[in-house]
């Protein structure tokens, strides 16, 4: 058998090390293959570049398999989420300090349709719809959500007088009983130019967080609102005066018809019984008119009779003195009697 000849320890080494050498560059290949691989998050979809170019539709949530960067990139698109826009381009606080003059390079508004100032600070809500779009075509949205907000915003309300925009709504010229928001046609507006940029993007809401008057007439403009709101409270209480009194008036009206119509009633029905005694007592008095004549002069005299108290016959020279004591009772016995 042949002898084997030992190797020196230091090539044993560098062989060892190069065994390990190359299981530390097959686990980093593995490494390096693996970081590519992707959760795509619930809130939105994935984007897959493969050397800048999208490779194939928008991934859903879960896992996905990608090779490492820089072959590959995945961008988050959060699609299910709420995003919001603050504007203040258009707005100054009035507690603010300042002069007395506005200065268009530092200080925004808005002109209204009848050429007075209102400054408003608005919050725009808005969601991812394409999701492809969005992230590609523009480089940064919420720049261009507030471009398009605030221009839509000057637009509307130049169309707007100062009372409609402040409370936010108005009446339609075409239909009184209609009322338009001013919000709603802001977000119309604006999300109409959207569509025309082709965004990929949908206006949730449009709120108006403060509107008011420029800082030099929001006295005068809280004056005249004081003074609408007392006519609108001396309205409402003429109102609710009107409202209790009418149906008393109505019930008061109802009583005197109703005792009205008992009173004919019992009238009509009187003379009815009176009319039919005369038509009888004037037949009787076509057959037999002494006789009639007789019974009602005894029949008067019976009533005259039993109207007096007592009858004395006195001599034409007597003098009778009648005391008011004496008339009382002459008064408190015909009450009785009657």
């Amino acid at each position: 058998m042949a002898r084997r000849h030992s190797q020196p320890v230091i090539f044993q080494g560098m062989e060892v090390g190069l065994k390990m050498f190359r299981w530390v560059v097959v686990l980093m290949l593995v490494l390096f293959l693996g970081s590519g691989i992707t959760q795509v998050k619930s809130e939105g979809v994935g984007l897959q570049l493969r050397f800048g170019k999208l490779l194939g539709p928008p991934h859903e949530p879960g896992l996905l398999l990608a090779l490492p960067y820089p072959i590959d990139r995945v961008l988050q698109v959060p699609t299910r989420q709420e995003k919001e826009v603050e504007i203040k381009d258009l707005w100054r606080d009035v507690s603010g300090a300042g002069q007395d003059t506005i200065d268009p390079t530092v200080e925004g508004y808005c002109v209204t349709g009848d050429q007075n100032i209102v400054q408003a600070r608005i919050v725009a809500k808005y969601r991812i719809v394409d999701p492809v779009r969005f992230e590609l075509w523009f480089v940064e949205p919420r720049v261009l959500v507030r471009d398009v907000v605030m221009a839509a915003a000057n637009h509307t309300i130049a169309g707007w007088n100062v009372d409609d925009a402040l409370r936010l709504q108005r009446s339609l010229p075409d239909a009184p009983d209609v009322t338009e928001s001013l919000a709603k046609a802001v977000r119309d507006q604006a999300q109409e130019r959207l569509n025309e940029l082709d965004t990929g993007l949908r206006l949730l809401t449009i709120e108006f967080a403060e509107i008011h008057p420029s800082r030099h007439v929001v006295a005068a403009f809280r004056d005249v609102q004081s003074a609408k709101i007392e006519i609108e409270t001396a309205q409402r209480e003429a109102e609710g005066f009107r409202a209790s009194e009418i149906p008393k008036a109505e019930a008061e009206r109802n009583r005197m018809i109703q005792q009205a119509t008992a009173y004919r009633s019992s009238a009509v029905a009187e003379a009815e019984a009176e009319n039919a005694v005369f038509q009888d007592l004037f037949v009787e008095y076509a057959k037999n008119p002494d006789l009639v004549r007789q019974r009602i002069f005894m029949e008067t005299f019976e009533a005259v009779i039993e109207s007096v108290a007592g009858l004395r016959v006195l001599e034409p020279s007597s003098r009778i003195i009648v005391s008011d004591q004496a008339v009382e009772s002459k008064r408190e016995a015909e009450g009785e009697r009657r």
